[in-house]
């Protein structure tokens, strides 16, 4: 969050909240699940207002490996792409801007954090179980964040570019525009909505992986 010192003047710190709440498309046009992003910002920059999408794909019937990993989850915090991305960026002050994720209540999802656009270095990535909310340490800077929510986590998933490591089932990739941070937490509660009806954005695993 902004911050600042009151002084003898009376001048002081004005804290501006930005709110901002996005729907994505139906999942199915009978009345399906969609994904919603209802998004908070606390920092020194004024109000606005966007949307978000996700990108669905085909169900398709499990492999024998896939099965075996149909109830399968990480805990909360876990970075499984570590050995491809590097370890992920830790603050070294008392404190840092970050990025706070709640996952949906039906999912669990990774979410991935690249530096200025999705051509950027990857600063941060991590697993986080369904209704769970973890935070990112991040420098101040522009960021861009990505998620991939499924059920079922396959170690041994091949998603492209030498990553191993995905869901079995219920796959959405969806992001955010790049944001600006300074000195503040921008915060992510994700959740699955009916009948969704505003114009969203969309990611797919190239994009992210």
């Amino acid at each position: 969050m902004a911050k600042g010192n009151s002084s003898n003047s009376g001048y002081g710190c004005l804290i501006l909240i930005a709110l901002a709440i996005a729907y994505m498309v139906n999942k199915c046009y009978d009345g399906g699940r969609t994904p919603a992003i209802k998004k908070n910002e606390a920092t020194s920059k004024s109000s606005y207002q966007r949307s978000n999408m996700a990108d669905f794909f085909q169900e398709e019937e499990l492999s024998q490996e896939d099965k075996q990993y149909a109830n399968n989850s990480l805990s909360t915090g876990a970075s499984p792409y570590t050995s491809y991305y590097g370890k992920n960026y830790k603050c070294p002050y008392g404190q840092c801007s970050g990025i706070r994720v709640t996952a949906p209540a039906e999912s669990d999802i990774i979410v991935i954090i690249k530096k200025d656009n999705q051509d950027g270095k990857v600063m941060s990535h991590g697993y986080i179980r369904a209704g769970q909310t973890f935070q990112f340490d991040i420098p101040d800077g522009t960021y861009q964040t990505f998620f991939y929510y499924g059920e079922g986590w396959n170690p041994n998933k091949d998603m492209g570019n030498g990553i191993k490591g995905g869901f079995v089932k219920e796959e959405i990739f969806s992001k955010d525009n790049p944001q600006e941070i300074y000195s503040g937490i921008l915060s992510y509660v994700l959740q699955l909505q009916r009948d969704g009806n505003f114009q969203a954005k969309g990611s797919n695993r190239g994009e992210i992986f």
